[in-house]
Parts: structure tokens; sequence; C-alpha cells
């Protein structure tokens, strides 16, 4: 290659990195919205088959493969391509129309199931190692540098509860921020986790984990943010004190935002909103997908816009999911 021509490549290629940095950072600038969504058993319509053909009669625990079939419950859904069409419609809403830059993810079966309804302009990742096939994970915008960071495997304080998935987002910048997305253990969705039920049990070990997750991410001096389905009404929890012991509290969030160690302090995104549904057979009636960020997030950020994006009028009948979205769009 000639002199002339290898000037010519240099050129282009610095164009290209200094085009790709100061595209990055008109996307920092603009802000940062962040969603979570829990899909219900998204997966595959080949795995849903394969794994139907042979269910467990009990919950299946999280090195096995498989579905329940409990007497008396409703089986995991069996969805059409009619149905992903529809879901991709939401997907493409929160992209286009809500600007989304990341969605947290519950329930789906990893990064294949999540093609079948992010279908452009995300790359799916950071799912937690899991045979089960209610996992969590990311949908990130593409375009957006992202490092993960691994599963928190200790939420799955059993055997048989959910890893938290953990992602960076621009990694090693002035804008860089930490996600932890989490599906917390159903059931013990109001009242002190003291009570003798296991559920309220199963929660009450899971949540030092993520207060020592918070505290660390606060010694680091990284916002942060939590994502996802706490299977908690938050509203509620929030009114009422952690308790004296941090490894068995009686309630969530102020064991979380407690200011100890000083800037473990978390603000909640569906606070003093009023409930969305998802449709007209919503089920929920208070919401238990929520988002929580740290002060050091929210001093970046001080315009935020909450939001909820039901399922279109049109698609009423389709076997979508029992959750939408929940977004907070955070702009400086």
């Amino acid at each position: 290659m000639q002199r002339s021509q290898l000037a010519a490549v240099r050129a282009l290629l610095i164009t290209l990195s200094l085009g790709a940095v100061c595209a990055s950072a008109m996307a920092q600038s603009a802000g940062l919205t962040l969603a979570t969504w829990n899909l219900e058993w998204l997966m595959t319509p080949q795995a849903r088959a394969t794994l139907g053909a042979t269910c467990m009669a009990q919950q299946p625990r999280s090195d096995q493969r498989a579905l329940p079939c409990t007497p008396g419950r409703t089986p995991p859904p069996e969805r059409t391509a009619a149905d992903f069409d529809a879901l991709d419609h939401s997907a493409q809403a929160l992209r286009q129309r809500e600007g989304v830059d990341v969605v947290a993810l519950q329930e789906v079966d990893g990064p294949e199931a999540a093609r079948q309804v992010f279908r452009q302009g995300w790359r799916l990742d950071c799912f937690v190692q899991r045979q089960h096939p209610q996992k969590v994970g990311f949908a990130i915008r593409d375009g957006i540098p992202y490092r993960c960071n691994g599963d928190l495997q200790a939420l799955d304080v059993d055997g048989g509860t959910r890893s938290g998935a953990d992602v960076t987002l621009w990694p090693g910048t002035r804008q860089e921020v930490r996600l932890l997305a989490v599906h917390l253990k159903s059931g013990c969705f109001t009242g002190k986790l003291d009570r003798n039920f296991p559920p309220c049990a199963r929660l009450r070990q899971q949540v030092p984990v993520v207060e020592a997750w918070v505290d660390q991410r606060v010694r680091e001096g990284v916002a942060f943010a939590l994502l996802g389905d706490f299977n908690r009404h938050l509203d509620k929890d929030a009114r009422y004190p952690a308790g004296p012991d941090e490894a068995a509290p009686f309630n969530l969030m102020q064991a979380w935002s407690d200011n100890d160690p000083p800037g473990a302090e978390l603000l909640r995104a569906t606070e003093g909103e009023r409930y969305i549904g998802c449709d007209a057979d919503d089920r929920h009636k208070q919401y238990i997908d929520d988002i929580l960020i740290d002060r050091k997030l929210a001093a970046r950020h001080k315009n935020r816009r909450f939001a909820r994006l039901p399922f279109e009028a049109g698609d009423a009948g389709r076997t979508l999911s029992d959750h939408c979205p929940v977004i907070w769009s955070l702009k400086p």
C-alpha cells in the first residue's frame, strides 16, 4: 500500500473513532431511559414444546431445565407467531417512541428467546447462568458501550430462587452507571418479612444480598440503579423500618436506603404514581415492577419522567404477559 493510501486509511479510522466518541457523548448528554419488563415465561416455541412434554409436578430448581405443571395452576403460556408480533410492537415502542436505552428482563429463557420480541436495535446480553427457563438479563440499545459483570449468584439463596444480572454502561467514562436486574422471591407482597411463611423467609434472605451490592457501589462512588420485579408493594414497604438486624430485616426499602454508608439512599420510580394497568385483565392492581436509583445518578438527572407502557387495545385476547414495561426517563 502506498504512503498516500496509508494516510487516507489512518484519516478514515480517526474520523470513525471520533464519530463513535461523539455519538456516545451525545447519547450520554441526552440522559438515560431505563425500563423493566417481566415477560412471563418467554421461550422459543421449540423450547416450550420440548419442555412442556416432560414437565414437573413442582417448581424446578435453578439447575433443572424443566417446566412446572403443578396441579390447579395455570401452565406456562404457549405463544403463536401473532403473539410474538404483538410483543414486538411493545419492544419497538420502547425503543422508538419512549427512547429506552436499557430494559431489565425477567422470566426470559436467554438471548434466543428474547430475540422473539426484541428483534431490531437491541443487544441481548448478560443473562444469568441458570438452567431454569426463568432467567434475568438485559436488552441494551445498539451503540451503547457496556460490560457484563457476572451474576449476583448470592441472590439464589436456596438453589431455587433467581440470581441477579449485573451490567455497567459506558464503562470507564464519567457517565459510567451500573445496573442490577432482579426478580425477587414471589409470594410476600406485603407485611413484615419475619412472618412464619416460606416466601417471606426467602425474601428476607435476599434483602441483605442486595443491600451488600448497594453498599459496595456507594463505597466505589459509582452511580447505580436497581431494576426489576421486586414481588413486593414497595409503596407500603417503604413506610416501615428495616429493624435493628441487617442480616434479618423486617422490610426492604429502608434496609437498602439507610444512608449507611453515607450516600446509600434510593429514589423510586413509582413513588406517588397512580397505577396504570397493562390491559383490561390486569390482576396486579399495584406496582411490583420498579426502578430505584441512587442519589449520585439522581443528581446527574434532575428531570425525571415516569411512564407505563400498556398493551395495545387491538391486542386484546393475545397471549402476551401478565406484566408490561415500567419506564423511567432520566434527563439532565
